[in-house]
């Protein structure tokens, strides 16, 4: 079983931590500030470790980013040259938005995304988008709606894409590839609707679904 870090310690790292920590994939979190108090909370997960960043990186199989997103080409540059060496031939699962800041959360390029920004800057990397396009208490509770959630994923094909599926599924969403990390920019502007739907004042919409739904794929499988 791969062992996951997560960059960041925020409300998404700890949904997609406990998840994992449950299923007994080895955990560990990756800080800039390892003196913060508020890491408490997270070494009482079972297992689960807080580290530095770079040894976070160096310690796993899979990365998970959850941090605030890119708000420009520097940015990715900057998040990229803070995993340092070790993310070398890592799957990196990107779970961030680069969206202009609130009111209006507008995903920011048009043409590509914050993912093929961060594949760019990390070329020895494997860089996936998922887990952007949902919110934290379904993250906690993915069984809330009745039935499975579906995880759309974007990302090479190959190994690390099969790293991926398992990753998502142990959250305990369906995996569903949609094709390589060019769809991040795709995934991105699908989060931009989740976010306004959920946060009605944060984008231009009226209507307001709330935090506990989530875009689903139903489809016929070819015999």
């Amino acid at each position: 079983m791969s062992k996951v870090s997560l960059i960041g310690t925020g409300n998404v790292a700890k949904a997609l931590g406990s998840r994992l920590a449950l299923r007994g994939r080895p955990v560990s979190y990756g800080t800039r500030d390892l003196s913060n108090p508020k890491l408490a909370e997270l070494k009482q997960q079972q297992d689960a470790t807080v580290k530095t960043i770079p040894e976070a990186v160096d310690w796993a199989d899979v990365l998970i980013l959850a941090v605030p997103g890119m708000r420009d080409r520097a940015a990715a540059e900057q998040l990229a040259s803070s995993l340092g060496p070790g993310v070398a031939g890592k799957v990196v699962i990107d779970a961030t938005n680069p969206l202009t800041p609130y009111p209006g959360l507008e995903v920011l390029w048009d043409g590509s995304s914050g993912g093929e920004l961060l594949q760019a800057a990390l070329p020895t990397a494997h860089v996936f988008k998922a887990f952007n396009s949902i919110g934290t208490p379904l993250m906690q509770q993915p069984d809330a709606l009745g039935q499975p959630i579906s995880m759309m994923f974007a990302g090479p094909a190959g190994p690390g894409r099969e790293q991926v599926a398992d990753v998502i599924s142990d959250v305990g969403f369906e995996p569903v590839y949609v094709g390589p990390i060019r769809y991040a920019r795709n995934l991105e502007a699908l989060a931009e609707l989740w976010i306004h739907l959920a946060v009605p004042s944060a984008g231009f919409t009226q209507e307001s679904f709330g935090m506990h739904f989530a875009f689903q794929v139903s489809r016929k499988e070819a015999k």
